[in-house]
């Protein structure tokens, strides 16, 4: 009965959540930006143009994505990372809305809250913040000495 107190309250005070994590319009421009190595299944997060990126490491490959929620703006930084069905996923903690890490592509939208699943909450919160939406993915290379670039562009072949 708390948790749901808890999330109800979450849910009835959304406007300080979103005006708390407000997202940063894209500047249009190509992002570029090194990275410290990721061992596998830690995570980094850097900045980037639209916010806090979060960099990992899946099953030896390297994925880049968006570390913030479009449905409340909220941040994803320790959201889990699975490798389910062999789809890595990013899940944001708060409302359970699940991000496939190569594509940034959404596949489950607002199922409830803070890990729990619940259709009473996932119908409160569907009510308020933004619409359904894919986060953006980057491409990730691993440089010479062992660090990593990120960006939104594709690597050039040489």
């Amino acid at each position: 009965m708390k948790l749901l107190s808890a999330i109800i309250y979450l849910a009835s005070s959304v406007n300080a959540f979103v005006a708390t994590y407000p997202g940063r319009p894209s500047t249009g421009l190509a992002l570029s930006v090194n990275c410290p190595a990721v061992a596998e299944g830690e995570r980094e997060i850097i900045d980037g143009d639209n916010g806090p990126i979060l960099v990992t490491k899946v099953a030896g490959s390297y994925y880049a994505v968006d570390a913030t929620c479009p449905h409340l703006g909220l941040p994803m930084k320790k959201g889990k990372i699975s490798n389910e069905g062999g789809i890595p996923t990013l899940t944001c903690n708060f409302h359970n809305s699940c991000f496939e890490l190569s594509t940034g592509k959404c596949t489950q939208w607002v199922t409830g809250a803070l890990g729990f699943q619940s259709g009473l909450i996932s119908g409160i919160m569907n009510k308020v913040g933004g619409e359904l939406k894919d986060i953006t993915s980057y491409y990730v290379t691993e440089m010479e000495d062992g660090s990593l670039n990120v960006n939104s562009d594709a690597p050039v072949a040489e």
